[in-house]
């Protein structure tokens, strides 16, 4: 009968110590509850400051709220996963916004105000895409070109004035509620269920995660990077002019200046939902946990009387403080 050799207790030692850093220790484990516990630990310290953060009329209209950051952080998800970056996001959402009023104005019909708000997002998305993808240029570089290209076709279109939309048709997304919960919330939810398969259920969403790890590898293994890159930042414009169709709802009119508080929540609740920088690796529950985390941050913060002045220095230290703690991710 063969005796089993007990481990030495130094080898026991470490293996216990292995199986504790695979647990719970693990980086990627701490980046995907970093924000729902970032969002639980919130919401616990404002209701304590104020019950009236929790009321169920108060979480309903912070969810609408996030609306927009969720729709906007979905699309710079797809351009953070390439190892890019989407500073043209805002800038779309006006562009939509305008091109649906001006369609409205001549008199066509809301469904395809709506339409036209979509395609400008996408013709936006496909422009950085291309200089992106096949003429190489710097991803920085080009949406930063194409941030003030978007912003001045915006403003010469609408001359700077806003356009009402009083469609009932349009407002009621942003008014009815299904269930206690605003539809244009819902939305939101729905669309990120979509890009949920698109990026971890179909061929197109691993080739895309592909390329933002290593495109030299993904071109070498026969994909087309330039295509890939293309349709990455369509979806992300997409997002924009989604976005715009949603703001339009909510405002009732369009909004022909540009809010960068959009794109600093979009590019925040990426980092916070824990979507790698360097690109090829990627979550869409993170981002839209992280926009509502963002929402709820704000909204606790006015209903605590601070002035609205402190939101993007707070904002700005949570996403320093994110980027810190996933640096070494690579």
């Amino acid at each position: 009968m063969t005796t089993q050799t007990p481990p030495r207790p130094a080898a026991a030692a470490e293996t216990a110590a292995t199986g504790l850093r695979r647990a719970f220790g693990s980086e990627e484990i701490w980046m995907k509850l970093a924000a729902p516990v970032a969002l639980i630990v919130l919401s616990i310290v404002f209701t304590a400051l104020n019950p009236r953060f929790l009321s169920w009329p108060s979480v309903s209209t912070m969810l609408a709220d996030s609306t927009i950051p969720i729709l906007l952080a979905l699309g710079a998800t797809f351009a953070v996963s390439l190892a890019g970056i989407d500073l043209s996001l805002a800038a779309t959402v006006a562009l939509g916004s305008v091109t649906m009023a001006t369609a409205y104005q001549s008199g066509m019909p809301l469904i395809v105000c709506c339409a036209i708000a979509l395609l400008t997002g996408l013709a936006v998305g496909a422009v950085n895409g291309t200089f992106i993808g096949w003429v190489r240029i710097p991803d920085f570089i080009v949406t930063l070109g194409s941030l003030s290209v978007v912003m001045g076709l915006s403003l010469i279109i609408s001359q700077g004035k806003p356009v009402a939309i009083p469609e009932r048709a349009l407002t009621s997304l942003s008014t009815m509620s299904f269930a206690g919960i605003r539809v244009n919330f819902l939305l939101a939810i729905a669309v990120a269920i979509v890009l949920h398969i698109v990026l971890f259920r179909t061929r197109f969403g691993t080739h895309l995660l592909a390329v933002g790890d290593n495109p030299e590898a993904a071109k070498a293994m026969g994909l087309k990077v330039p295509r890939v890159k293309l349709a990455g930042y369509m979806i992300c414009g997409a997002m924009g002019g989604l976005g715009a169709i949603l703001l339009t709802s909510y405002i009732g009119s369009s909004q022909p200046a540009t809010n960068t508080d959009y794109l600093l929540k979009a590019i925040a609740a990426v980092v916070l939902g824990g979507v790698s920088l360097f690109g090829g690796r990627a979550t869409i529950y993170g981002p839209v946990i992280g926009a509502i985390l963002l929402t709820f941050l704000q909204s606790g913060l006015t209903l605590l009387g601070v002035s609205a002045f402190y939101s993007p220095l707070v904002i700005g230290i949570v996403v320093i403080a994110a980027a810190t703690l996933m640096r070494g991710r690579k």
